[in-house]
């Protein structure tokens, strides 16, 4: 297969990195200060978060911009950093590198001129529950590319993670309401489920009750309570019994869309240990193993330290 040298650049991430790893380099860009204090500055920011600005219209008759009641929803960031790889296969080859990396430092890393929806963190380690530890960028990239290296016959293996992850940051929109966070989160164990398989090479059919504590088995991860089959394997699951509401009747938590919370009365917060599950799912698929944050109880709201071995 063909090689080549691609360069990307991307952001935002406002951190320095710098870093060689076998094929792989990573530098931070030349105004990454201006562009980092450029960001945090802008009004579109609110609690560590920055929103997609105001749409707006050209008035023909007038010549006038006007910002309409709305946001654009896509917007783009400045860039802060250039990853090259000397010996890619392809473009997907180092996307699927900045989507790894995107996961692991927590935030979203766009290479594309306007690559992000609605609203994205400004800081490091927002949209994951963990805290990875220094110096383990060097082992991301490695990660990385061993995963590609394995797979590489079935890109959509590629895919498929990188999906899972965008699912997962898309579910924390501040403004989304909990039956969304809910949908985005469900698809997002479904990618993990279908990698799952394809890396097992499984052929085995499985409901969507059990796919969640087949998943869990495999990877030395806590089942939760609300994906255990009840009534002795009789019953099917707390998630899938919402799924099968929202999905084929419109219902959430017995009401329609947006007009009910689930666990409100228990202090339950099964999103967010969707959230925790999705995160360990994914450390687990791209190929770290025994580590003690796969067996960390999901039912908490403490992060939890990562340390790659």
């Amino acid at each position: 297969m063909a090689v080549t040298r691609i360069k990307k650049e991307f952001g935002f991430f406002p951190g320095r990195l710098d870093i060689d790893i076998g094929a792989v380099s990573i530098r931070t860009l030349t105004d990454f200060e201006e562009s980092v204090e450029g960001v945090r500055s802008r009004e579109e920011v609110d609690e560590g978060w920055i929103y997609a600005r105001a749409q707006q219209r050209y008035e023909l008759h007038s010549g006038e911009v006007r910002d309409l009641p709305y946001s654009a929803r896509l917007f783009s960031l400045p860039k802060t950093h250039r990853l090259e790889h000397r010996s890619a296969t392809d473009e997907e080859h180092v996307a699927f590198h900045l989507w790894v990396l995107s996961f692991f430092l927590g935030l979203r890393l766009s290479w594309t001129e306007a690559g992000f929806l609605d609203a994205t963190p400004v800081k490091g380690g927002t949209l994951v529950d963990f805290s990875l530890s220094g110096g383990s960028i060097g082992q991301v990239i490695e990660l990385a590319e061993a995963f590609w290296l394995a797979n590489r016959s079935n890109p959509r293996d590629m895919r498929r993670f990188a999906a899972a992850v965008n699912a997962l940051f898309l579910s924390q929109y501040p403004q989304s309401l909990q039956f969304e966070r809910f949908f985005y989160l469900y698809i997002a164990t479904d990618a993990c489920y279908r990698l799952t398989k394809s890396l097992c090479n499984s052929t085995q059919a499985s409901s969507h009750s059990s796919r969640i504590g087949w998943m869990c088995s495999e990877f030395a991860i806590q089942t939760p309570t609300w994906a255990r089959v009840t009534d002795e394997g009789v019953g099917g699951t707390e998630l899938a019994t919402l799924r099968n509401d929202a999905l084929h009747e419109a219902l959430y938590a017995g009401e329609p869309l947006g007009f009910s919370l689930h666990g409100a009365a228990e202090d339950e917060n099964l999103t967010r240990e969707m959230r925790a599950l999705v995160c360990r799912l994914l450390v687990a698929l791209i190929g770290v193993q025994g580590c003690s944050y796969l067996a960390s109880n999901v039912n908490t709201r403490q992060r939890v330290g990562l340390t790659l071995p």
